[in-house]
């Protein structure tokens, strides 16, 4: 019993730490990607005007101030979720008390995702909006072939 719980447990730290790993990589353009690589490739697919470049770089800077903080207490509450988890005596309700912390932190990291990702769909033409969407779907995946069945013996 004592096991399972504490593989739930490294389990939810590791979960955690995926969330804030991959929110942390996308934090220098506001959730579009660090180092502005993933904008220009987006930009590049979906064909945006100077105007409509300047309009986004506008709504990303704007969005900058608003993430910040948002970023440091993600990074604080990892730390300490890292320094419960590594502590001498381990206490649950403590880690799993920071583990809402995070959750809670991740949560308004998506809702100003969505709102900047929203903002930023309004400056997009109907085509443009479509070729975004089409590139949200991603590949369509193949169906998997059964195997062959084996050779009777």
């Amino acid at each position: 019993m004592q096991r399972n719980r504490m593989a739930k447990i490294v389990v939810m730290g590791c979960v955690a730490a995926l969330m804030a790993f991959a929110s942390i990589a996308q934090a220098d353009m506001g959730g579009w990607g660090g180092k502005h690589r993933g904008f220009r490739k987006i930009a590049h697919a979906l064909a945006l005007t100077d105007a409509q470049k300047a309009q986004a770089k506008a709504i990303f800077q704007a969005n900058k101030p608003v993430v910040k903080p948002i970023f440091a207490s993600l990074r604080t509450e990892r730390k300490n979720l890292q320094a419960l988890m590594h502590a001498d005596t381990i206490d649950e309700a403590a880690i799993r008390a920071e583990t809402a912390k995070i959750a809670a932190i991740q949560a308004d990291l998506n809702v100003n995702r969505a709102n900047v990702g929203a903002q930023f769909r309004a400056i997009l033409t109907p085509t443009q909006l479509a070729t975004l969407k089409s590139m949200w779907q991603g590949p369509a995946v193949p169906a998997a072939t059964p195997p062959a069945p084996a050779p009777a013996s």
